[in-house]
């Protein structure tokens, strides 16, 4: 199925422009049977077809084409058609097959002035949706206007399907509707409402985003009702209008807010969340720099947990947001905001780590004017948070977040506080046995490999003398490469195996320190074997130069590839020197690369926020 906007051009606009009177785009009455060449006398469907067409018998109706040719007039006792039914009953293959045959019904509406395409929209039936506005498109090809008629059509309370998705909570189906057709979002129906004041006064944030991409001009009118107005209907959400536009990340309309009445931003919602809370909630890094740039101070408001704007955006990890404050933080006095404490007595740094955010708490350790031996009111350093609260099982963000405090010197509390606190919930030794065995076997593997190819050199042995027994290929450097890299491999491996052999006991200290020995020596082992593989094969097949440089070519590809997934699981993460730490920056900015984002962020504004 094609996407749905790639016949909608510049000349829909030049055939049908839409400049409406109060800003409300509006199209004329449509008498959308007229269209095609089909009558329009009506005839009753009999029972059997209905039934047979919303039980999506498609081969019924395969097998009786005299129904094809009379279905422009064959109608139910509400005026729809088989398209109507099939629409409604969400069998896409019955719709592809009937549009195909007699494409006249796709403008016929039944007695509430629906097209097939309000019905799919209003049951929710994205397969149908999809194969209606394809079929649209296609039309659209060959006549624009007949194309822009179809996606306008209104039913008799002036809805368009857009509409009637919405009013249905259909957001899927909405959002492909507002992708095929830009400016349905700014059609007005018989209550003067358009589909982007339906989606701005449910809070569909997301939508609302894309409606508003559609268009570059900003209407402060829409749909016969101001934006604003239904902004300010977020009140009864416990949201002020300010706050609602910050949320939702629309830019020039919270701008437009902003200038009717600035003061607004030093209101706050009835969860003493203010706007620009709220704008660095759910990262609109914009929209902050339009609150600080007319109102400097709103940079020290606080809600009701007594949390700043960095706290905030520490909290939900809004990594572009924390860049912007912590640039703005040059002042002296607002300094203070970095490592500012809540109501618990929880810096930034403390959310972040709480709430397992690896790139912000990164972030705040390289920044020299976060103070890392802050505690909170419990007595706790971030280190001491993250140990409390990290998960027995191996959860990548919270290792990656414990690792960042680690690799800084971040310390722990020195308040004696009690055992079952300050204790690392690591997990217990019999957690890591299937590790162990795992790395155990993969390490065996490579010794056996290796060992194997120590013994049957490429090139193989001399057998005359005077050097009878010796390789052939020894005085060749790439030969030498093999040798040595093998060499290192198996003895690697080998090391590998027997702390391996150590972490068997089970003790959880003895574990932690054969892992810490085990990784990187295995990541030697499997780096050397590959090395020692790329050499062995290129100089055995060295007097043929293309062939060769293929083989190098790939391997050093490849290997490459294995480093960048190997490196990150390998390198130690706990460094006391300065310069190791730059070192094994960029091992551990891989895994953060690995992680990716927080999957428990905040996303959009939604009715569950409230």
């Amino acid at each position: 199925m094609g996407r749905p906007d790639v016949h909608l051009d510049r000349r829909v606009a030049e055939k049908h422009p839409a400049i409406p009177r109060n800003n409300v785009i509006s199209t004329p009455s449509l008498d959308l049977s007229t269209l095609f060449d089909e009558t329009s006398e009506t005839m009753p469907m009999d029972p059997k077809t209905m039934a047979a067409v919303r039980a999506g018998k498609e081969n019924y109706l395969r097998n009786n084409n005299s129904y094809i040719k009379v279905a422009p007039t064959l109608v139910s006792d509400r005026g729809n058609t088989i398209l109507h039914l099939a629409a409604s009953s969400g069998h896409a293959s019955i719709v592809r097959y009937i549009i195909k045959k007699c494409p006249g019904l796709l403008m016929k509406t039944n007695l509430m002035g629906e097209v097939a395409l309000h019905v799919a929209a209003g049951a929710g039936h994205l397969d149908v949706v999809w194969n209606l506005i394809d079929f649209i498109n296609d039309i659209s090809c060959t006549d624009l206007g007949v194309a822009k008629r179809i996606y306008f059509a209104k039913n008799k309370n002036q809805d368009t399907a857009l509409h009637v998705a919405l009013k249905g909570k259909h957001l899927v189906v909405a959002s492909y509707l507002v992708s095929a057709e830009k400016s349905l979002s700014f059609i007005a129906n018989s209550d003067g409402l358009s589909p982007l004041y339906l989606a701005v006064e449910a809070g569909q944030a997301d939508l609302v985003t894309t409606m508003c991409h559609q268009t570059n001009e900003l209407s402060s009118k829409v749909g016969g009702r101001s934006i604003v107005h239904a902004a300010l209907k977020a009140k009864r959400k416990g949201r002020t209008s300010l706050s609602f536009g910050a949320s939702i990340g629309y830019y020039q309309g919270f701008c437009y807010l902003l200038d009717k009445d600035p003061h607004k931003v030093y209101v706050s919602d009835d969860d003493g969340l203010f706007p620009i809370h709220m704008a660095a909630k759910y990262g609109h890094v914009q929209i902050l720099e339009e609150i600080l740039k007319r109102c400097p101070e709103a940079l020290e408001l606080v809600d009701v947990d007594g949390q700043n704007i960095l706290h905030v955006a520490a909290k939900y990890g809004k990594l572009e947001v924390i860049k912007f404050i912590l640039r703005c933080c040059k002042d002296k006095n607002k300094k203070r905001l970095i490592n500012e404490q809540d109501v618990n007595g929880n810096t930034p740094l403390h959310l972040a780590t709480t709430n397992w955010h690896p790139k912000v708490v990164s972030m705040f350790t390289w920044d020299h004017r976060v103070d890392l031996k802050k505690t909170n009111y419990n007595g706790l350093t971030a280190l001491d948070v993250a140990e409390e609260n990290i998960d027995s099982s191996y959860i990548f963000h919270q290792r990656l977040t414990w690792m960042a405090l680690i690799n800084v010197g971040v310390p722990k509390s020195s308040i004696p506080i009690t055992e079952n606190l300050r204790s690392f919930k690591k997990p217990d030794g019999g957690k890591y046995k299937d590790r162990v065995n795992t790395l155990l076997l993969v390490a065996t593997l490579v010794a056996t490999m290796t060992f194997t190819a120590g013994f049957t050199l490429p090139g193989g042995y001399n057998d005359s003398f005077p050097h009878l027994g010796m390789a052939v290929l020894a005085k060749r450097i790439a030969f030498q490469v093999f040798l040595v890299c093998d060499t290192l491999a198996l003895y690697s491996s080998i090391i590998t195996i027997v702390a391996l052999i150590w972490a068997q006991l089970g003790d959880l200290s003895i574990i932690l320190k054969a892992f810490s020995i085990a990784l990187p020596f295995l990541g030697l082992a499997l780096t050397s074997m590959s090395i020692a593989f790329m050499a062995g094969t290129y100089v055995a097949v060295s007097h043929l130069p293309l062939l060769g440089y293929f083989v190098l070519g790939i391997g050093i590809i490849f290997l490459l590839v294995l480093l960048l997934l190997l490196v990150p699981y390998v390198s130690p993460y706990a460094h006391s020197q300065p310069l190791l730490r730059h070192i094994f920056y960029y091992p551990y900015f891989l895994k953060l690369l690995v992680a990716g984002d927080n999957k428990n962020l905040v996303g959009v504004y939604t009715a569950s926020d409230e």
